[in-house]
């Protein structure tokens, strides 16, 4: 399936963009999107974001025989698969012009600058060695495939653990990770390639970029791919394309090179001692627990730490500020009742419903009075009942006083 070219119009927006120093994304000429390296459980398994382009590579090994040139040394090899996952164009395509290229350029890259030591994959001279293979999917395709394709290779070389192997006499014995450690393979040094795209003006100035993206890909005339190690030695050099550069431009885009690699071989550096750390520490770690942290469901806010001495003398400060409070808004009887005067700004929250409220009320109070003065206000008239016993000798009368109310 072809994709859709890009137009006249697109392409001449983009290149009066990138004249006036903007990219359609936002970032500067010289400024890489962001990189992202996250670690399966398996030894050697790696997936790189960078932007949007994302690679996945792993690592597996075997004993083989040596090679007759090579008797001594392990194999490396690096095989690169572009499919329709990536982008409609590489559907059907076994081996595609651009995965090619991306092999070539990974072998020239990891295996022709001797990267890792070979020879420390020997395990008989002559009869058996280590065969270390190096599989990279491509897995979404935005832009600059070459980077993330050779930073996800070195990070599963580095991350890859491989059996250890005993020999007595003649016999060979490849023990199993559960019952030895596993052997790192020998890293010596990590080159990074650092993709550039040019473009041309009409009046034969010519205009580079790092790190283009799909639609800058698209529209440039030419790419230089350099890789350069973290000691900032020329690894691989590769120039494709119609654009003519002279050797200024070279120098000076090997500079740059030079320093975007070495901020990219210290983040690997960094997310190598982060997994090691993890895996020690037994918490979650791989491909699922990244996408579990990630998600929106299973986000958590940062811990903080809270000091718990100075509760005590808070909590007395406010206690003895609340009392201060309520001494003055409280008026005392002389019949020892106590009523409490809320305060002008105090809101009243509970209400009982139907009933209603103002907030400019009239109604003041002018005093307080007791229940029994209250009843002895009440009291209108006194009658006096007389009342004589005549079974009795006596003339004592009884007085029965009635309040009337």
């Amino acid at each position: 399936m072809r994709e859709t070219p890009i137009s006249t119009c697109e392409k001449s927006f983009l290149l009066e963009a990138l004249w006036e120093g903007k990219r359609i994304d936002g970032r500067g000429t010289l400024e890489n999107r962001d990189l992202e390296i996250v670690y399966g459980l398996d030894w050697g398994s790696v997936q790189v974001t960078l932007g949007k382009t994302m690679a996945l590579a792993q690592v597996s090994c075997q004993v083989v025989e040596p090679t007759f040139s090579r008797p001594n040394e392990g194999i490396l090899t690096i095989n690169v698969e572009l499919t329709s996952l990536a982008a409609p164009k590489f559907e059907g395509l076994r081996n595609s012009d651009d995965g090619v290229e991306i092999g070539r350029l990974l072998e020239r890259t990891l295996k022709e600058s001797r990267c890792m030591d070979l020879e420390s994959l020997c395990i008989v001279a002559e009869e058996k060695v280590w065969e270390i293979r190096l599989d990279i999917h491509i897995l979404n395709h935005e832009g600059n495939m070459f980077d993330a394709a050779s930073i996800a290779g070195l990070c599963a070389l580095c991350h890859f653990r491989r059996p250890d192997v005993t020999l007595k006499g003649d016999m060979v014995t490849i023990h199993p990770l559960s019952e030895r450690d596993p052997v790192p393979l020998g890293i010596q040094h990590h080159p990074v390639t650092t993709t550039f795209g040019l473009f041309e003006y009409p009046g034969g100035e010519t205009l580079y970029v790092i790190d283009p993206s799909q639609i800058e890909e698209e529209a440039m005339l030419g790419k230089m791919v350099l890789g350069v190690n973290g000691y900032k030695e020329m690894c691989t050099l590769h120039l494709a394309g119609q654009v003519v550069v002279d050797k200024k431009m070279i120098l000076r885009l090997a500079n740059i090179a030079a320093e975007k690699s070495k901020k990219a071989v210290d983040k690997i550096k960094e997310s190598l001692k982060k997994d090691e750390a993890t895996r020690q520490s037994k918490n979650p770690r791989g491909f699922a627990a990244k996408t579990r942290s990630d998600s929106l469901l299973h986000s958590s806010a940062p811990k903080s730490s809270f000091d718990f001495v100075r509760v005590v003398p808070l909590a007395r400060a406010v206690i003895n500020a609340n009392k201060n409070m309520e001494a003055d808004d409280s008026v005392t009887s002389n019949d020892g009742d106590i009523v409490h005067v809320a305060s002008a700004d105090m809101e009243q929250d509970d209400q009982e419903e139907g009933s209603s409220y103002e907030e400019d009320s009239d109604v003041e109070v002018t005093g307080v009075m007791s229940k029994e003065q209250i009843l002895q206000s009440k009291v209108t008239e006194k009658i006096e009942l007389k009342d004589s016993d005549s079974a009795s000798d006596s003339e004592e009368e009884e007085v029965v006083m009635l309040d009337k109310v």
